[in-house]
């Protein structure tokens, strides 16, 4: 901490009265009996004087240590904040760098980047504390899910591009159940009707809409494959031709964003597809379109499928359908003076070239025709399919596909759409062909003048229909079947992914710094019993409360528990604690101490003997629990000696090792008075010498205080609008910093000061102090 010298000259006087009257003062030269060592100092100089924390914990608690517990972004990022923490601290915990979600891929694969970042950065000499191995949130759902959820059998309709996994696709249920980023910057709600169908999905953007991004929808997919050609379609609509962008995205908001579309007034159909490359951003593990930026504006999507591609379903015979080789190929056509040209580059379907048809006129469908002549003849009898995308400058409700004979005759196959304004739509079709001789398929856009693009096309016999194919999915889907995994599935499953998340951890290069881990963190429900064992799950405070999962062949998966939520021992059973710790154990250092850890054990007796019940039956069962943690979580109007003193003296009794995981001391206000920070010193104090004075020394791993200052950075989502910390928004020591200092002393500190120290707060490196 540096301050700047306050330059203060040393006076020293004296008062008298007069022994002749008392009503006159008389000044006299002191007798220098008070010198600047008797001049008591402010507590700003106090506090100023103090030394760093862990010198005081090397001077009166050897046997322990003090740590810190903070954003590890922070840590790297922050120069400030880290040297504080670097000076202060003898170990760091990070708060969410390793934990299930920010480790685990979708694909159960471990990314290490931050946890490396911040282990190069902490000297070697400040020890870290693992948290956590297990923990009933911050788990990553959707590779847990991927494990225990059913076989899906889709049946592939005629008109679909995927083996579609969103199973929520149609919103028929009535709801928005397993979309994400339904916090977008817009109202919503699925109403009816759909597009032809009882339901879809409308947005409506709200004021603070300012860009594509502010709305985004997504469902979550597990990590999308490299190499493998995605593709998906959608139905939307707006009220003032919003644009619709398709994207996917990682857990950290990184994309790759694909086709635009305007969407009109009236439902069109998006599809579109492309190769997840190496080049592409890593990690996509949900998919979905992004439509901000139009403050009131409305927008509708229904059937919302995406997938691996599936095959093609015909037998294409149209080798020059693309035109990329920048020519008509084949291509030819009359009527109504039209004319049949080759695009400008960069103007196909996510191509360079498209072919371009020009109706100068209003007229029949059939005034203006383009062409191509079959390789043969068709088969009568057979199924006979056309794919094509369109775009033109008009809408014209009768653009139509057609084959016919050599010399135009027999029509038949016809297959019509209505075109939309510079937009890309499908047109497809099916048809048996039942004339001989059918040489030629033709395209009719005589109807309304107008430029017509078209690309993409095909053409060719249908495939036979594929049997139902088989894929895995996460949730709940409508109108498909599921099979159902058995519970020993399940358990054999999630004991393989915990294993290897485990090993992971304790053998990944730098990691054999990490001398303690909570193996568990928070197994105990707030009513005493094992969380996740017998209906036991989280509130999730005004959110709806997390719920037994649901799961039948019909309906397949449904877990009910809010996102990154996971209970282990839900499908594990009991026996998850102790494979937890067998899984430590078996692939930690000997010298490694292994913790369970829980809150609100100073205020709730019961919870913390039912902690104590949960440590006994991990040991019961041959393993060993060497500690156990609490984290403190307090109040400085409620909390007493008296109940921290009976928490500590239980917790040594069980002859574990003791610590205090995440010691904070909120005040209910970020603008605290004098008083309400001398309180909280008082508090931060009375803890460190309950500990010391109730856990013997044997048994004293230690207090880490959770995050080092009020600053809002650090309180984002935790205690906002609070002050519980030791600095100040500024970073600045509080009297809370005194409190912790003499509580690990065992006594006041500044009474050893004196006033020669009060120079001591004021000094800048490098000044000279000024001669007397």
């Amino acid at each position: 901490m540096k301050l700047n010298r306050i330059i203060l000259p040393l006076m020293a006087c004296a008062l008298t009265w007069s022994s002749c009257d008392d009503q006159i003062m008389e000044w006299k030269n002191s007798d220098g009996s008070i010198t600047a060592s008797d001049i008591p100092l402010a507590l700003k100089e106090k506090i100023a004087n103090y030394d760093y924390i862990k010198s005081y914990v090397a001077q009166y608690a050897p046997n322990m240590n003090v740590g810190l517990g903070l954003g590890a972004d922070l840590y790297i990022n922050d120069a400030a904040y880290r040297t504080i923490a670097d000076a202060n601290f003898q170990m760091f915990t990070t708060g969410n760098a390793m934990k299930h979600s920010a480790v685990v891929k979708a694909n159960g694969e471990l990314n290490f980047t931050t946890i490396d970042a911040f282990l190069n950065l902490v000297p070697a000499d400040i020890q870290i504390y693992g948290h956590n191995f297990l923990w009933h949130t911050q788990q990553k759902q959707t590779y847990l899910k991927s494990l225990i959820a059913p076989e899906v059998v889709v049946e592939v309709g005629d008109d679909d591009v995927c083996e579609n996994i969103v199973s929520n696709y149609g919103f028929e249920g009535g709801n928005a159940n397993g979309w994400t980023g339904l916090w977008g910057k817009y109202n919503y709600a699925v109403e009816q009707p759909g597009h032809d169908s009882d339901y879809a999905i409308r947005f409506t953007m709200t004021n603070e809409s300012n860009a594509n991004y502010d709305c985004q929808l997504f469902w979550p997919t597990g990590m999308l494959e490299i190499g493998v050609t995605y593709a998906y379609s959608f139905w939307v609509k707006s009220d003032q031709n919003i644009a619709v962008q398709f994207i996917g995205q990682n857990s950290s908001y990184g994309g790759i964003y694909k086709d635009t579309f305007t969407a009109p007034s009236e439902w069109i159909r998006c599809t579109g597809e492309f190769t997840y490359a190496e080049s592409d951003t890593k990690d996509i593990e949900r998919v979905g379109i992004q439509f901000g930026g139009t403050p009131g504006s409305t927008v509708w999507v229904d059937d919302f499928k995406f997938g691996k591609k599936i095959e093609e379903k015909m037998i294409n015979i149209i080798d020059d359908g693309k035109f990329e080789d920048g020519t008509l190929g084949s291509w030819f056509g009359w009527g109504n003076g039209s004319t049949r040209t080759i695009s400008e580059k960069g103007q196909g379907y996510n191509s360079d070239y498209c072919m371009v048809m020009v109706n100068p006129s209003d007229g029949d469908s059939w005034s203006a025709q383009t062409a191509h002549s079959f390789p043969e003849t068709l088969t009568v009898g057979k199924t006979y399919m056309y794919s094509a995308m369109v775009k033109a400058t008009v809408i014209n409700p009768d653009f139509t596909l057609q084959v016919q004979d050599a010399n135009g005759g027999n029509g038949e196959g016809y297959v019509s759409a209505a075109t939309a304004v510079d937009q890309w739509i499908p047109i497809e079709g099916e048809f048996v062909c039942k004339n001989e001789g059918i040489a030629r398929l033709c395209i009719n856009y005589g109807k309304v003048a107008g430029t017509y693009y078209i690309d993409n096309f095909k053409f060719g016999e249908k495939k036979e229909t594929a049997t139902a194919q088989t894929l895995r999915a996460s949730t709940r889907a409508g109108g498909i079947s599921y099979k159902l995994k058995t519970p020993e599935e399940k358990k054999a499953a999630l004991l393989g992914a915990m294993e290897a998340w485990i090993k992971g951890m304790l053998q990944h290069q730098g990691m054999e710094r990490v001398k303690e881990w909570d193996v568990i963190n928070e197994p105990i429900a707030d009513n005493n019993q094992w969380r996740g064992i017998d209906g036991n799950f989280m509130s999730n405070g005004d959110d709806a409360p997390d719920t037994a999962p649901v799961e039948d062949e019909e309906n397949g998966l449904n877990l009910n528990w809010a996102n990154d939520h996971f209970y282990w021992g839900y499908y594990i059973g009991k026996e998850y604690a102790v494979k937890a710790f067998e899984y430590a154990r078996k692939y930690a250092a000997a010298d490694v101490k292994l913790y369970v850890n829980d809150y609100n054990l100073e205020t709730n007796p019961s919870k913390l003997a039912a902690l104590i019940d949960f440590v006994n039956y991990i040991e019961d069962n041959g393993q060993t629990v060497d500690g156990i943690g609490t984290q403190m979580h307090v109040t400085a109007s409620s909390i007493t000696r008296e109940q921290i003193d009976a928490m500590f003296k239980t917790m040594a009794a069980t002859g574990k090792l003791v610590r205090v995981t995440e010691l904070d001391v909120a005040l209910g206000t970020s603008s605290p008075s004098a008083e309400q920070l001398a309180t909280q010193a008082n508090v931060y104090q009375m803890i460190f010498e309950s500990y010391k004075a109730n856990v013997p020394e044997s048994q004293q791993s230690g207090i880490t205080i959770w995050t080092l200052s009020d600053n809002a950075a650090e309180h984002e989502y935790w205690l906002s609008g609070d002050a519980p910390n030791l600095f100040d928004a500024n970073y600045e020591r509080k009297h809370a910093y005194k409190g912790v200092c003499d509580g690990i002393a065992g006594k006041d500190i500044s009474a050893d000061f004196s006033g020669d120290d009060w120079k001591n707060a004021y000094e800048t490196e490098g000044e000279e102090t000024p001669a007397e």
